[in-house]
């Protein structure tokens, strides 16, 4: 049934109705020109062993390193993180991570998130980024996402320093056209709405108009304001949203992420920055002042930062190099969040295949990570952050070879990632550190 409700989109100080289907009513996006191809119907890899590679250093190579150390690792004084104690908080708290391609997909993050909902919290997303449809990013606070080959993405970490970024650290850009459309589906898995109002936060060029559809009603036509800073455009209405679909007709956007406001506001938000490569150059390089304004009014009261393999493969690291980026990440961290309860996770351990010199050196990127995680340590404690110790809990350098033998393996072909069971092993581990699980 179509109702004639009243949706308030906030722009330039101008109030614009747009109609829309009721959200029980609502359809599942199909996204434009996609080709739905069948999955092969091959038989899944066994789990009791890992199959023979001959990149990987064989157990006789590898001796005493094929043996699978799995450390437990120290509780995290609560006192030193008061915020991320979240045993039956007085009012709803805010936590983020930002780190790389371990927590951008797979299951880490959201064996992290099922430790907490096991303990009856209740978790939301409070500043969604705009990395949808990105390889290997996967945003669990979204159903859908349909994303149109016009954007483009600006990465903070690959820029030059005092980027003008959203907290995602990438930015998202396209022009008008046809292939700028963004459609989302916010509902959850079991197709229900929870989201009340929503914020766009962008920044626009002089004459630019957005198409706006919410719940499947029809387009407005919604003039941006024109800013060097970032802006927001506010959807606020008389039932939840579901899915909203958005095309640029006119000028061109920054699209900077989604701040969302939910009908019964939940006991935990936890946001997810996760960017595959990224380094903590993305931290250093981003503007503090203008990132903070583009969190519109958005704090966290707990941040982690997840970080170090990409800086771990280069084979000439530079650990003062490293200390003084690292440094600059910080202070402008603290600019944005200068209260904020830190907790800093350094690289897990990482191998050596065969085309990368295993035979000379198995443990040369394990002794990089090392000197990773101890500058972490020394470096965050100026900053009020604590560090978490992933290489140690994989048994130190040279750990992901008895990790990648493991029954079944907990480490990936590229001896870097982590396979499935290794992340939830890694997230249960970490949740027992911070408290969050028993």
């Amino acid at each position: 049934m179509v109702l004639a409700l009243g949706w308030s989109v906030h722009a330039e100080s101008a109030e614009h109705v747009v109609p829309f289907v009721s959200a029980p009513s609502v359809g599942t996006l199909e996204c434009p020109n996609q080709v739905i191809r069948p999955k092969p119907q091959t038989p899944p890899p066994p789990r009791e062993a890992p199959p023979v590679d001959a990149q990987i250093p064989t157990i006789a190579e590898l001796g005493p390193l094929a043996q699978t150390v799995i450390r437990e690792q120290p509780s995290i004084d609560p006192q030193t993180i008061p915020a991320m104690a979240l045993r039956n908080p007085e009012q709803p708290r805010h936590i983020a991570i930002w780190g790389d391609s371990h927590i951008a997909a797979g299951p880490f993050m959201p064996t992290l998130l099922e430790a907490l909902r096991m303990d009856g919290i209740t978790i939301g997303a409070y500043y969604l980024p705009p990395t949808m449809g990105r390889a290997n990013v996967h945003l669990p606070q979204l159903r859908t996402a349909c994303v149109g080959p016009g954007w483009n993405t600006e990465l903070s970490y690959t820029s030059a320093p005092s980027l003008t970024s959203g907290p995602a650290l990438a930015n998202r850009t396209a022009v008008a056209g046809p292939d700028s459309y963004l459609w989302l589906d916010l509902r959850s898995t079991s197709s229900r709405s929870a989201i009340r109002q929503l914020r766009i936060v962008y920044r626009a060029s002089v004459h630019s108009v957005l198409d706006l559809s919410v719940n499947d009603g029809d387009e407005s036509h919604i003039p941006l304001e024109a800013s060097s800073d970032s802006q927001a455009l506010t959807l606020r209405g008389d039932a939840s949203i579901s899915t909203i679909k958005l095309r640029l007709t006119q000028g061109s956007v920054t699209l900077y992420g989604f701040v969302l406001d939910y009908v019964n506001q939940p006991a935990l938000t936890f946001d997810v920055f996760g960017l595959p490569s990224a380094t903590i150059r993305g931290w250093a390089n981003a503007d503090p002042d203008y990132l903070r304004r583009s969190l519109q009014g958005v704090n966290y009261d707990g941040v982690i930062l997840e970080y170090g393999t990409n800086e771990g493969n280069d084979l000439h690291f530079d650990r003062g190099r490293y200390a003084s980026t690292l440094t600059q990440a910080l202070s402008n961290l603290r600019r944005v969040f200068p209260y904020a309860s830190c907790v800093l996770i350094g690289p897990p351990d990482r191998g050596v295949l065969r085309d990368r010199g295993a035979s000379r050196n198995l443990l040369m990127f394990g002794r990089i990570h090392q000197q990773i995680e101890v500058t972490q340590r020394e470096v965050g404690r100026h900053f009020g952050c604590v560090t978490w110790n992933w290489q140690d809990l994989m048994g130190g350098p040279g750990g992901s070879y008895g990790w990648f033998y493991a029954s079944p393996s907990l480490m990936g072909h590229d001896l870097t990632h982590l396979s499935s069971d290794g992340y939830k092993q890694t997230g249960r581990a970490l949740a027992r550190s911070l408290g969050w699980w028993r």
